[in-house]
């Protein structure tokens, strides 16, 4: 075994001491202070280069590291092979882990200079007052220098959440040099910067959210400080769109008992709840993120993107420093420049989507002959596995768009690039239903004819091989629409969860093997196992992270080595576990909010044909909240913090949808319901092969159908403004309690000038007035009276007969 893993690896030292401790008490019962040498963060680094150009790499990244004030640890990343029923570990070759500490020091500096930048952005500072309530800060607010952090005189005192020291820490990391940060990339041969899992705490979260129908405040309360913002956010999202999809899923399910498919009312219903649901989530998430503390954050706008390159130099105009930007007229030639990138990209995904849909259409509706059923798999089976790919293409494409548009900071980044996915992701969702209800249904007859024309052209044995479409036009739709939405959520279900969750069981099987047999000679202490965990303030630290996969090794070695040195074999095992944590994927909210978005704009559009759809997208939901949080603990890296105050572009997206489905909602009603009253008559034949067909009124309807959508959007919006949200209230009552401890100091005649009456006016006051006047006539009480009695006598001459 090399020099290198026979050193004593510094964090699983302090960890394992740290356990022994606080398991043996103090006689006292005074707590003991954390012992240094946690980590706060791994980097990954990578160089497939001449060794002598990798240690220059290294040590560039390590000199940056520590010139930001952080410790680093290096140890060669390591993997375990199982061989029979042995198993053996290897390093593996071309990386190494660094292991980053933040001293506490120095995290009180960046803390500081965190919310002083707040502060300088607008952000305004809140604190609980005696009664629990949120109010303003106004002792910071006028004083900024009460925000910076001083040492605490208690070493063992809790800083910050944990998601806010990981935040702070990363920001470090990644940061710009002119920021005091490291700037540390993937261009430094970094391919990961990961806080490493805290397994106990991923366990008590699935156990207790798997034993409740809903989370609560408290829930996102921990979640918040444990993950960040963002990732509460979006749970807070997916918890109110499951608690809105109640009502449209019961009435639903009623509508559907009765078979009452394409209801006109349950369309308006549908289009009312739509509008309701996106706007009081834009109240609720501006008062989520002021009971959070953020709201303000996107303005205020933080570390700039690693990424962001500048082409010259201006003056804050809040600070007066001189900060990198970019040129507005550029940025929009680069966006136009991309704009027939994602057209092409979007025109070849419709195209190839219309191609796989008129197959389809052709072997299921039109195609009689050998192997009809399989063949009919055979588009299902292409789209599955052509569309992905090109899914991926374009995202990596609009990923490089949205970085050669160089934006400064992530808000910005995130919208655009969301903006170019969005097409992309609508293409996919949405165009084989609409090429089904607009497209095929009204001109089938058309298409048979083609399609005829074609086959007879080609082959003298038609009859025997091809068949009229004669499935009704409204059952098409509806049976289009049910496989769409329940193959779409069962598939996403399969690859977001129980693919990943696979794949790392089977990868781990001769990990976790050796773990086994490199601690079987002492299962004496094997009945610690479970409890090998961080305490106290350990959860984020990366040994307790371990938790339960920690080798019970450790107690042997605790309890009787003396030396500084760990066993190779636990430490080996260590560093494997978290070469293994590195290799998942990432996490990103982007991919959970587009799957919402697009289920959204399914039950949006599409529920008057099958009244299904919002109790599936319900109970899937209800799944998806324990699901997603599995995957976060089990299937990719653990996020990291970031501070949001809104899901961002999703609500405008959402919006987006809202408005569209009242067109498509009146169009389907207008096309399908076979006998409303305010609908123009059709021929039974004709309603059940083709719907109704005309132009004309179907313009009619939808020019209608969106003006009244824009009117009760409107109405919604203006009701909802007269109750002000939870910013409003405090910013409100904050100033009115500094104007009226203004009005406490000011002197005697200005408040009586800011007194709600004149009759308010003192003596005094009225005296100084007129004292101080160049107007002799002003305060003399004879002159007015005189002149009110003039005026009476004018009054009391009208209507009087002129003398002669």
């Amino acid at each position: 075994m090399s020099d290198e893993q026979d050193r004593p690896l510094r964090f699983l030292r302090s960890w394992a001491l740290e356990r022994r401790q606080r398991q043996a008490g103090d006689s006292d019962g005074e707590a003991h202070a954390p012992l240094a040498g946690y980590a706060d963060f791994v980097l990954s680094f990578r160089h497939t280069g001449p060794a002598a150009d990798a240690q220059a790499a290294l040590e560039d990244v390590v000199k940056r590291l520590a010139h930001a004030g952080l410790s680093v640890e290096v140890r060669a990343a390591q993997c375990a092979r199982r061989h029979g029923r042995s198993a053996t570990f290897e390093a593996v070759a071309g990386q190494l882990l660094l292991f980053i500490e933040c001293p506490r020091s120095r995290l009180e500096h960046e803390w500081s200079r965190s919310r002083l930048h707040d502060w300088l952005g607008g952000m305004v500072a809140l604190r609980r007052g005696a009664d629990g309530s949120l109010e303003v800060d106004s002792d910071a607010q006028d004083d900024p220098s009460r925000l910076i952090v001083h040492a605490s005189d208690d070493p063992t005192a809790e800083l910050i959440s944990v998601s806010e020291r990981q935040r702070l820490v990363q920001r470090l990391v990644t940061g710009a040099e002119s920021e005091g940060g490291a700037a540390i990339g993937a261009a430094d041969g970094v391919g990961a910067v990961v806080a490493m899992h805290d397994r106990r705490f991923n366990q008590r979260w699935l156990r207790h959210w798997g034993g409740k129908w809903l989370i609560d405040r408290q829930d996102l309360r921990r979640i918040r400080e444990h993950f960040g913002d963002e990732v509460a956010m979006y749970f807070a999202f997916l918890q109110s769109y499951v608690l809105w999809l109640a009502l449209p899923g019961a009435v639903g399910a009623a509508w559907w008992a009765l078979g009452r498919s394409f209801s006109w009312q349950f369309g308006v219903l549908l289009v009312l709840w739509g509008v309701l649901f996106t706007e009081t989530w834009a109240r609720r998430q501006s008062d989520i993120a002021t009971y959070w503390g953020v709201h303000g954050v996107e303005r205020a706008r933080e570390s700039r993107r690693p990424e962001f390159r500048a082409d010259r130099y201006v003056i804050d105009a809040a600070t007066g420093e001189r900060v990198p930007a970019f040129s507005g007229a550029q940025r929009w030639l680069r966006r136009l420049l991309g704009v027939p990138v994602v057209a092409a990209l979007s025109l070849v995904m419709a195209v190839f989507i219309a191609l796989i849909f008129a197959l389809q259409t052709f072997l299921s509706e039109f195609y009689a002959g050998p192997f009809a059923t399989v063949l009919g798999l055979a588009p299902v089976v292409l789209f599955s596995a052509c569309l992905p790919a090109y899914t991926a293409l374009c995202t990596r494409m609009a990923a490089a768009l949205t970085n050669y548009e160089n934006y400064e900071f992530e808000a910005e980044h995130a919208a655009q690039f969301t903006a170019k996915i969005f097409v992309f992701r609508f293409l996919q969702d949405q165009l084989y239903l609409f090429l089904t209800a607009w497209v095929f249904v009204p001109y089938r007859d058309v298409f048979g004819g083609w399609v005829h024309g074609a086959y007879s052209a080609l082959s003298t044995d038609k009859a025997a091989t091809l068949k009229f479409s004669a499935t009704p036009a409204a059952e098409l739709v509806q049976n289009m629409l049910t496989g769409f939405v329940v193959t779409s959520q069962l598939v996403g279900m399969a690859t977001e969860t129980g693919l990943p969750l696979v794949l790392r069981w089977w990868n781990s099987r001769s990990l976790a093997h050796a773990s086994q047999v490199s601690t079987a000679a002492g299962n004496d202490h094997n009945h610690e196992a479970s409890s090998i965990s961080g305490t106290g303030n350990g959860h984020r630290h990366v040994l307790s992270n371990m938790l339960a996969v920690a080798p019970t090794g450790v107690d042997t070695w605790v309890e009787s080595a003396n030396d500084a040195d760990a066993p190779a074999d636990i430490q080996q095992q260590f560093v494997a576990r978290v070469t293994e944590e590195l290799a998942l994927p990432e996490y990103t909210t982007f991919e959970d909010y587009a799957e919402m978005a697009s289920q959204f704009g399914r039950v949006a559009f599409f529920s008057v044909a099958w009244p299904l759809a919002p109790l599936a997208a319900l109970m899937n939901n209800w799944l998806e909240l324990r699901t997603d949080a599995a995957k976060i603990c089990s299937a990719t890296r653990r996020p990291t913090p970031r501070r949001v105050e809104s899901i961002g572009p999703w609500l405008d997206t959402l919006r987006f949808m809202c408005w569209l489905s009242s067109i498509t909602n009146a169009l389907l009603i207008y096309q399908f319901h076979s006998n409303c009253a305010f609908l123009p008559h059709a021929d039974a034949d004709a309603m059940q092969r083709f719907g109704r067909t005309s132009l004309s009124f179907a313009l009619v309807v939808l020019l209608f159908s969106e003006h009244a959508f824009l009117a009760v959007r409107w109405a919604v919006t203006h009701v909802m403004a007269s109750w002000p949200g939870a910013y409003a209230r405090i910013t409100e009552r904050a100033r009115a309690q500094s104007r009226r401890r203004w009005l406490d100091k000011a002197p005697s005649v200005l408040r009586d000038l800011a007194a709600d009456t004149a009759g308010d006016l003192s003596q005094d006051a009225a005296g100084s007035l007129a004292a101080d006047s160049d107007d002799a006539s002003i305060g003399a009480g004879a002159d007015w009276r005189a002149e009110l009695e003039l005026g009476c006598r004018a009054i009391a001459c009208w209507g009087k007969p002129k003398a002669e």
